[in-house]
């Protein structure tokens, strides 16, 4: 882990938690493309607006892969599922129901920067 002062989403995660810069470290990895931090005993997806949007679509996209379609036995039935359909009622809910495995929540850290506490 590298502790990152001036990388800017390093230091708006840092100002929306109340810590201190130099608390926050790039964790390594990424969690559906979002750079992901460790801070304040937790690990944070970070990404811009647009980049969590493409997160969200790849997280429901991954769900619709691993969860739904091997639960659909006959492969006839399974051209039915309307996936478009499934992924803008799961959408209802917002990004951070995707996105943050540990609350459920999206950070709104500014300057078109998203957080997602992922532990």
């Amino acid at each position: 882990m590298t502790t990152i002062q001036t990388d800017e989403r390093a230091l708006a995660l840092a100002k929306f938690l109340g810590i201190e810069a130099d608390e926050v470290t790039l964790y390594g990895g990424n969690h559906y493309d979002l750079t992901i931090f460790e801070a304040d005993g937790g690990e944070y997806a970070v990404g811009t607006d647009s980049e969590c949007d493409e997160a969200w679509n790849e997280s429901l996209e991954s769900y619709i892969d691993d969860c739904i379609m091997p639960e659909i036995k006959d492969e006839y039935i399974k051209q039915y599922f309307d996936t478009e359909k499934w992924k803008r009622d799961a959408r209802f809910d917002g990004r951070g129901h995707s996105l943050s495995m540990y609350d459920g929540n999206e950070m709104e850290l500014g300057n078109d920067l998203f957080a997602y506490r992922i532990n």
